[in-house]
């Protein structure tokens, strides 16, 4: 996934970038309400986690602005004040979730997870596409009821793929699903990633096609007769 981290501890952010990162998300970090705001409506993320206290600003306004912008992204408040009044006050402005410092990592991923669950495009907990199934939460695949391993980024790679349904994905959006704005990419890296992810399918004997449109983009469709 992409996710959108605006927390100003330093040593909380770093940490939370480098374990998100292990688990195979493109993470943007910022400090502040200006950096995160001007992120948020460039760039199409999955998640949001939001400190409600910002050296610039509150974390709920921020959210409220992103809200009346139309932007929709589950959306996990941060607090290290446990009261009934705040996390209605980040509720009403637009948050789907609060958790209180100090938090375990553990509990943070699983209501990630669960945020996912509640995006309007996530309908079904399983998605299949001709002999292949493949399970978002716990980022499984297996191709005629065989385990297919993939690497975090090629599992990325897959779940955008898989949720375009019919739809051509961009080359372009695909990296930037892939990628956090201060990492560098080039089309031949999206390329090269395909290319793999394609390989390992057929392998693996799937009966789908990961089809490159030249000048569109890529498309998962099921292998013709």
């Amino acid at each position: 996934m992409r996710i959108l981290v605006v927390e100003n501890d330093r040593l909380l952010s770093e940490a939370l970038g480098r374990r998100l990162a292990e688990a195979g998300h493109a993470v943007d970090v910022f400090a502040t309400v200006a950096d995160a705001e001007v992120a948020w409506k460039i760039a199409a993320y999955d998640l949001c986690i939001v400190d409600v206290m910002l050296d610039d600003g509150d974390g709920r306004a921020l959210v409220r602005s992103a809200r009346a912008a139309g932007l929709r992204t589950p959306t996990l408040m941060l607090t290290a004040r446990d009261e009934i009044g705040d996390r209605v006050t980040g509720l009403d402005a637009g948050a789907h979730d609060y958790l209180v410092k100090p938090f375990a990592t553990e509990e943070l991923l699983a209501r990630l997870r669960a945020l996912r669950r509640r995006a309007p495009e996530i309908t079904a907990t399983e998605l299949r596409i001709g002999n292949l199934l493949y399970d978002p939460h716990s980022a499984s695949l297996t191709v005629a009821d065989r385990d297919v391993r993939l690497t975090a980024q090629e599992h990325a790679a897959l779940d955008k793929l898989i949720r375009a349904g019919d739809r051509v994905t961009p080359k372009r959006m695909l990296g930037e699903h892939l990628y956090a704005l201060h990492q560098e990419w080039s089309d031949n890296a999206v390329e090269t990633l395909v290319h793999r992810l394609r390989r390992k399918l057929t392998d693996a004997g799937a009966t789908v096609e990961l089809k490159a449109l030249r000048g569109l983009g890529y498309i998962l469709c099921e292998a013709g007769p």
